[in-house]
């Protein structure tokens, strides 16, 4: 469910009405009168709420989905006599699903810290919060936590006890918890890097999720951690992110992960817990890193990695298969003088 501290939802909006905005087809049978309240992915809808389906890789998502109703294509589809929701049909489904974004949600706010509001945030016994900071309406601040010069503090933030965000550090649309630790110039929150091309241009998605961080987190300083498109981008506890460190939306990951300088994570990938991300690497968007993997820095990961395997090289491979290939290239070099 999309949070309501963060964004202002205009629906509830008919079955009918979408419809014809979208210029979609529904089935026979589908009900125009029926109220649509909201969006959500297909894995969390539910029954008054609508979801996409865009893409083959979550039919088992779209079988089992517990939507209202969903946006997708016909030849998605065809050749299957039921549905488990109403359906509506589109030729360009991703278009189709922003424009019902920014229909339910048309005043998503990215202007963060044009004014102070610390009178009507509640702030907990102890904490220090600089004068030049800016503090959002209807913020929760546990105790002792402290917030630095020029830091910006979204509306309807919450950050639990003890943490520390540093100067020019900007959390918004986040729930933290406590003993954080957000280094200075970091940005959580921020818009996740959602567009879809449609006839006049590229489009901006709004991104409608939230950045959950557990407890013993450090987000390094100048890093960027992407608030979800619909469902979350979490964080989970004892993590500890390097500085200039890039997450995607919709990453989920594990518990006392490290994550090294530079790295960069794409969008809606999975890092089980205790992993280890070498610095400068990079991960390609839906991969999922299992529970202690490592990565070697300069790595280009572009499928899943297993648990506890290591590996290097771009793109990544296991660690010893990747030592072979830079000793054959060595020996190669040695004996001709060139690569070869």
């Amino acid at each position: 469910m999309i949070d309501a501290r963060f964004f202002i939802n205009v629906g509830p909006f008919t079955l009918g009405d979408l419809a014809d905005r979208l210029g979609g087809q529904l089935a026979h049978n589908a009900p125009r009168d029926f109220n649509v309240t909201d969006l959500a992915p297909l894995d969390q809808a539910g029954k008054s709420e609508i979801a996409l389906f865009a893409d083959g890789r979550y039919r088992p998502a779209f079988e089992q989905t517990q939507a209202g109703i969903v946006v997708t294509n016909a030849d998605l589809v065809r050749g299957r006599p039921s549905a488990p929701c109403h359906l509506i049909n589109v030729p360009a489904p991703r278009q189709a699903f922003a424009d019902l974004a920014w229909l339910f949600y048309p005043n998503v706010e990215e202007a963060l810290g044009l004014y102070d509001d610390r009178e009507n945030a509640n702030l907990g016994d102890a904490c220090r919060i600089a004068d030049s900071a800016r503090i959002g309406r209807g913020a929760i601040i546990g105790v002792r936590t402290t917030v630095g010069a020029n830091a910006v503090i979204g509306a309807g933030v919450v950050i639990g006890d003890d943490c520390t965000i540093g100067p020019n550090a900007t959390v918004s649309h986040a729930i933290i918890g406590s003993r954080v630790h957000v280094y200075s110039g970091a940005i959580v929150g921020a818009q996740g890097f959602g567009f879809v091309p449609g006839a006049k241009g590229v489009q901006r998605v709004p991104q409608l999720g939230r950045v959950l961080i557990g407890n013993n987190v450090e987000i390094g300083a100048n890093s960027t951690v992407d608030r979800g498109a619909l469902a979350d981008t979490i964080i989970g506890d004892g993590t500890v992110l390097d500085n200039l460190i890039q997450i995607g939306h919709n990453c989920r990951i594990g518990r006392f992960v490290v994550l090294c300088g530079q790295a960069g994570v794409a969008g809606s990938v999975t890092i089980g817990d205790g992993a280890v991300i070498g610095g400068a690497s990079s991960i390609a968007d839906h991969v999922a890193i299992g529970a202690g993997a490592k990565l070697a820095g300069g790595s280009g990961v572009t499928h899943d990695i297993s648990a506890g395997e290591i590996v290097a090289g771009y793109p990544a491979i296991p660690v010893r298969d990747w030592h072979r290939q830079a000793i054959g290239l060595e020996r190669m070099f040695s004996r001709t003088g060139k690569l070869g």
